[in-house]
């Protein structure tokens, strides 16, 4: 990975000016460098050695890597813009980040992020787009529960659905969150799923959760209207059709999601 010198020049004078030190004493702290040494590593001229490096990095509370390659945003942000003309919208970047952690990806790993990122250009998922998808953002002190937000939709940015990732069996559990806008609405309204503009808003953003669109299931957690009544569907992915059909539903529910949907279906038969 390219190193920009003039960048890296920029940060170390911002940690530099940010503790307060005139450049001899900051060439003090980093191994009795002179002076003239900090001046030509803030110049741009050339850049400190290892052992300096992890140094600097310390003093300004950073790492070694995002001193000379930038923040994880900034070098995807980069690759994506130089290799492949694109820019994301920052969520979504936040989005390919959660999924590169899962999956132990070094973000400084050049080849294997351009592998990564060709991927994902090849499924679609990095077509520019204005049409509304679900994100996913992963609930903080958990493995697999994230909460689903429409992205590209300046009406209702706000989470609509919990989301259980199941990502051993391909398949997605939906829940209506508990403070949507349309909760009600949602939870009467099962997805159709035989649409493409549906299909998309729903999955488009499957491969960033290590789900495949082809193989996956979708297990929808909604309440008859009539009678207020539970009603959990199924939706398996249909490779030829390109379509998602209902099926029996599987015994290995998310019990919290069922748990959920009951009260709720109390609350609503009390409101009658």
């Amino acid at each position: 990975m390219k190193v920009d010198q003039q960048r890296v020049a920029k940060k170390i004078r911002e940690i530099r000016t940010d503790l307060g030190y005139s450049m001899a004493q900051f060439g003090e702290l980093i191994s009795n460098s002179p002076k003239t040494t900090v001046n030509n590593w803030e110049r741009g001229i050339n850049l400190p050695k290892e052992d300096k490096l992890k140094k600097i990095a310390l003093l300004g509370k950073t790492t070694v890597e995002e001193l000379l390659y930038g923040t994880p945003e900034e070098v995807l942000t980069n690759l994506l813009k130089d290799h492949f003309q694109l820019q994301v919208n920052p969520a979504f970047l936040q989005q390919i980040l959660v999924f590169l952690k899962q999956q132990k990806v070094d973000v400084y790993d050049e080849m294997t992020i351009m592998e990564f990122l060709q991927g994902i250009m090849d499924s679609g998922m990095l077509v520019e787009r204005n049409d509304p998808y679900l994100t996913y953002s992963k609930v903080e002190g958990t493995e697999s529960l994230y909460t689903a937000a429409a992205a590209n939709d300046p009406l209702d940015p706000s989470p609509r659905y919990y989301a259980h990732v199941d990502v051993k069996n391909n398949r997605v559990h939906l829940l209506p969150y508990t403070f949507a806008k349309r909760q009600k609405y949602l939870y009467h309204n099962l997805p159709d799923l035989t649409n493409q503009v549906t299909i998309d808003f729903f999955t488009r953003a499957f491969p960033l959760l290590g789900i495949d669109l082809e193989k996956s299931e979708i297990v929808y957690y909604g309440i008859e209207r009539r009678n207020e009544s539970l009603n959990i569907e199924e939706f398996r992915y249909d490779r030829q059709l390109c379509v998602f059909e209902t099926v029996e539903v599987v015994e290995e529910v998310s019990s919290s999601f069922k748990a959920e949907v009951m009260k709720m279906t109390l609350y609503l038969k009390k409101q009658q």
